[in-house]
């Protein structure tokens, strides 16, 4: 019973064993890979050390479209590693090939301020100091302007589209809004003209009915006082 279970996880060990072996040679670069890539020395990273395998093969050599894209991703890996000087060694070889992409421009920006960072760091909490007034922090300042005007777009993925069913039923709407202003202020101005001539017609029997009554007053005010005794 003691030896079967000494052998279980011995066999076990055994078939776990070559599968191991298996992913460590996978892992590994031939010497004249190293040697026409000698920035890859000493580096394990599983996804780099496959991009670079790819380099080395014979098809990769013969494809210059394909070597320039697996060139790329070394950059974009270094660059994701942390590794910003390395990457900046591959983008500076692609562009002397007159090899232009916009990832290319991303991995050197990307690099550049990993490396401003990481030294603005050092700076303040190792070397205990400032920027300097009259070399760092002007350029600080250049490039952060700089970004400030390059600032991405908004998004507007979940804005309404413009349709021309919309643009007609904003137009009227405007119409039926203007519509509806023109029809109050008619309204109200009916109104006003009718109010004002209630008040007109008001003013003008009243100045009648006060004129007649003057008119009485002063016929029996102008009256003679011999009148009575004509009439007898």
């Amino acid at each position: 019973m003691n030896k079967y279970k000494f052998f279980v996880p011995l066999l076990v060990m055994l078939s776990v064993s070559p599968f191991t072996f298996a992913s460590e040679k996978i892992l590994e670069l031939k010497k004249s890979c190293i040697q026409d890539y000698p920035v890859v020395r000493d580096e394990t990273d599983p996804d780099l050390l496959n991009i670079y395998r790819q380099l080395c093969d014979r098809k990769s050599k013969k494809n210059m479209q394909l070597k320039n894209e697996l060139s790329i991703q070394a950059a974009q890996r270094f660059q994701a590693m942390g590794k910003n000087l390395k990457a900046l060694q591959w983008v500076e070889e692609l562009r002397q090939q007159n090899f232009q992409r916009r990832e290319l421009t991303d991995v050197a920006f990307l690099a550049g301020v990993g490396i401003a960072e990481s030294n603005l760091q050092y700076m303040r909490n190792h070397e205990m100091r400032y920027l300097n007034a009259e070399s760092t922090y002007p350029a600080a300042k250049k490039l952060s302007d700089h970004i400030q005007i390059a600032l991405p777009e908004p998004d507007t993925s979940n804005s309404k589209a413009v349709t021309v069913n919309t643009i007609r039923l904003k137009q009227r709407m405007k119409r039926n809004g203007l519509s509806n202003r023109t029809a109050g202020k008619t309204s109200s101005l009916s109104r006003h003209v009718n109010l004002q001539s209630r008040v007109t017609k008001t003013s003008a029997r009243n100045t009648t009915a006060t004129t007649k009554l003057q008119s009485n007053n002063s016929i029996t005010l102008g009256s003679s006082p011999f009148a009575s005794f004509n009439k007898n």
